[in-house]
Formats: structure tokens, C-alpha cells, sequence
């Protein structure tokens, strides 16, 4: 082939996998019959069975609402229930098939468990445990299926905790003195007990991990404050427990320059602190960075998508677990805020965000997915369809959800499915050395 020929070649694939499209395997919409209304998507879940359960924050008539949606196998919607006043907090889908979703107002925390078939009211409950973060994890279920809910009361760094048919048991509780907290995350550990992530005083407490023995004991906390006396300012704390029941940490905190700098931290079962890696930019270590997520890969190494100052692409990031080094990083070609991160159980990693579609501040979605390697896969501009979107990976693919864009007043609520296991739209290795000439 002449070297004119090898060049066409070349362009043509490279042509083909930018224009590869990948679209959903199917998008079910709802619609609340009212105007003006807002649809935020907060979570979504998939059950065993297959049903999808979607949680958004609703405005209508002047009052936010907390909603759960259900969506059949194949997106079409079958019912959604939603209670006025509080904003969501997370949802569980529970092994009985019904969902736990907590949601609050100020220092007040519900939980309300909707039958999985028919979103009849199964039990609810309310206390008042001071504030909670919004996230998609605050709520987890613990050893014999108890829900784990954390919170915050007073100077205590709270789990309140309730049996799958509503009975409210005895709280965990801990405090660090007088401070101003806020329940960042929760994971359940496989002996029963509890990790719980909180952000200290924005100034001066950065991040505390508490861990809890399955009697309520606590076995550990761990204190993080950066480089600079413990500024968190966002306070997002993620979390995970590895197989050898070790913590992995992540979060930004003030450097010694006062910007805000990621990193990830490692606590032993029972508290000793193994490693601390601070994540710098790649292009400038002087500017600010931040992550989001946290998800352990088969190895149990940290993987996490890194917002990067100047850099816009979705950034993946995989550091080795026993060291803290940096052992791989990867950089989609598209990018955004990012705003989620979830793995499918085939190994592959799906990074979601936001970025401009105007000049007036609109927002639009993306994502882009990265093969079991972690290597740039695929990816999909969803901005001239909806703002924000939440996935979660499963057996199924990635199920979505997602707030379409606003028209004049109003937009609306759909689930969605992604496949997770087509084929990547990257070309990997066509060289041309310009010599050939046959």
C-alpha cells in the first residue's frame, strides 16, 4: 500500500471510531402534569429482579419534593410516590425488593420504606440527628439486613439504625468534642460493623473516619487534616473497605498554599495509618485539584476520577493499594465537571459530569467509560438532551437517570440503559512509516 493510501486508511478509522455511536439500549420518560415543576435526578438502583428504582428532588407548586420512581426492565414507568418538603438523601433497594429512601429538612432525617411492587407505604419514620450530606450512600445495609443511617446530633457522630420491618434500634454513637460535623458516607464491613466518613469544622477539622464493631463499639478514628490546618471547604468524603478490611479514604483539603488539593488516605482495621497520598495536577502541581468517587478494582486498588485545574477531560486515576503510588492515569477524550463514578462487575468504569452548552451558564451531561484496564473505552455527549444524569453500574449495563433540559419553565424525568460490554471505539495501533510504496 502506498503511503498515501495507509494515510486515507488511517483517517477512515479514525473517522469511523469518532462517529461510533453509542446509544442507549432503551429511555423511559415521565412527566409530572403540572406547570412550572423542576426534576433533579439524585440516585438510581437496580433490584434483583431487574426493576428500577430512581430517586429525584421535585419542585412543583412552589415545594420541593423527595420522589421515588419505579421504571419496569425495559424503561417503561410503572409508579412514582413522593412526600413534600425534604430533599433526598439516598436509597437502598432492600433483598425483599422494596426501597429505603431517607431524605431531610434541617436537623429532621426520615426514613420511608415503599413496597417494591405497588409504592404502598411499607413503614416510615423520622428523627432529629442535626445535618446530613446530600449522597447517593447514606444509607447501607448492615449484617441481618439492618438499615445503617448516618448522621449527626449535636457534638455525636451518629448510626441510627432500623431492622428491615422498622423497629428502631439503639444508635452508635461517638463524638469528638464540640465541632461543627456533617455525615459525609457510610460503608457496611463484612463483620457487622460500620464506617462511618465525616467532615469536621470547614476550617479547621478536615475529615474524621470512625469505624464500629458490630456491637456499637468503636474500634477506631482517624483524623485527616491536609497541609494547612484542616480546611475542607466542599467536604465530600467517599469511602471503601477492601477484602482485608482495611479503609480507603478520599477527599480535598487545604495545602500549604491554601488550594484545594485531593487526596487518599489508608487506615488498617484497627487504625493504624498505612499510607497518605496527596494527588497533584499533571499539568501544574500548583493548581487545584479534586476527585470524586472511589471504587475499588478487582485487585482492590483505589480507582477515582480526578478534577484536574486546567484539564477538563475526565481523568481516571488507579493507585496501587499497598504502597499509595500512582500506578496508572488516564484521560478520556471528552470531560466536564465531574460529578459521578461507578464500576460495572465486569470491570469496567463509567465517569459521568457536566459542562457549558452556552454562554448563559446551561448545563448539559456527559460520560465516558473506561475498559477493565481502565483505558478510554467510549463516550457520549448527552448535553442537548439532559443536564444532570446518576448511573449505576450492574450486570444489566449502566442504568441511568436523568433530568431532561429545561424548556421555558420545566423539564422532565427519565431512565435509561447504557450497555457496558460494546465494543471500545478507540484505534489502538495503525502505524505508518511514509516509505512503502507498492
Amino acid at each position: 500500500m502506498s503511503s498515501i493510501g495507509i494515510v486515507f486508511a488511517l483517517a477512515g478509522a479514525l473517522a469511523t471510531a469518532a462517529g461510533a455511536s453509542w446509544e442507549p439500549a432503551w429511555s423511559g420518560p415521565w412527566r409530572y402534569d403540572t406547570e412550572p415543576r423542576g426534576v433533579t435526578p439524585m440516585d438510581v438502583r437496580v433490584g434483583a429482579d431487574g426493576r428500577v428504582f430512581a430517586l429525584f428532588e421535585l419542585a412543583h407548586d412552589g415545594e420541593s419534593h423527595t420522589a421515588l420512581a419505579r421504571f419496569d426492565e425495559g424503561g417503561a414507568f410503572v409508579w412514582l410516590r413522593e412526600r413534600e418538603g425534604f430533599e433526598g438523601r439516598g436509597m437502598q433497594v432492600l433483598p425483599d425488593g422494596d426501597v429505603a429512601v431517607v431524605d431531610a429538612f434541617g436537623p429532621v432525617v426520615r426514613v420511608r420504606v415503599y413496597g417494591g411492587d405497588d409504592g404502598t407505604v411499607v413503614w416510615e419514620d423520622q428523627f432529629q440527628a442535626g445535618r446530613i450530606a446530600a449522597g447517593s450512600r447514606q444509607i447501607v445495609l448492615g449484617g441481618d439486613g439492618v438499615l445503617l443511617i448516618p448522621a449527626v446530633d449535636g457534638n455525636d457522630v451518629v448510626v441510627a439504625r432500623y431492622t428491615p420491618r422498622g423497629e428502631r434500634l439503639p444508635d452508635w454513637r461517638w463524638s469528638p468534642g464540640i465541632e461543627d460535623l456533617l455525615a459525609e458516607d457510610i460503608v457496611a464491613a463484612a463483620d457487622g460493623g460500620a464506617v462511618v466518613g465525616v467532615a469536621g469544622d470547614m476550617l479547621t477539622g478536615g475529615f474524621l473516619v470512625v469505624r464500629f464493631d458490630a456491637d456499637g463499639q468503636v474500634v477506631f478514628h482517624d483524623r485527616e487534616r491536609g497541609g494547612l490546618g484542616g480546611g475542607t471547604f466542599n467536604r465530600r468524603l467517599f469511602l471503601a473497605i477492601d477484602g482485608a478490611g482495611d479503609v480507603l479514604a478520599q477527599g480535598a483539603l487545604q495545602n500549604s498554599r491554601g488550594d484545594m488539593q485531593a487526596q487518599v488516605w489508608k487506615i488498617a482495621a484497627d487504625g493504624a495509618r498505612l499510607w497518605t497520598r496527596v494527588l497533584v495536577d499533571p499539568i501544574d502541581e500548583r493548581f487545584t485539584t479534586e476527585a470524586v468517587g472511589l471504587v475499588l478494582d478487582a485487585n482492590g486498588d483505589p480507582v477515582l476520577a480526578q478534577q484536574a485545574g486546567l484539564d477538563e477531560r475526565f481523568r481516571l486515576l488507579r493507585l496501587d493499594s499497598a504502597s499509595g503510588a500512582l500506578v496508572q492515569n488516564e484521560v478520556a477524550q471528552s470531560g466536564g465537571v465531574t460529578r459521578t463514578l461507578t464500576r460495572a462487575p465486569n470491570g469496567r468504569v463509567l465517569v459521568g459530569g457536566t459542562y457549558y452548552i452556552d454562554f448563559q451558564g446551561h448545563v448539559g451531561a456527559r460520560m465516558a467509560e473506561f475498559d477493565a484496564d481502565l483505558r478510554p473505552c467510549r463516550s457520549v455527549d448527552l448535553g442537548t438532551q439532559y443536564f444532570s444524569t446518576v448511573f449505576d453500574g450492574g450486570a444489566q449495563g449502566w442504568t441511568g437517570a436523568g433530568g431532561t433540559l429545561f424548556g421555558q419553565t420545566s423539564n422532565d424525568a427519565h431512565a435509561m440503559r447504557y450497555d457496558a460490554d460494546g465494543a471500545c471505539d478507540r484505534v489502538d495501533a495503525i502505524f505508518a512509516d511514509g516509505f512503502e510504496d507498492g
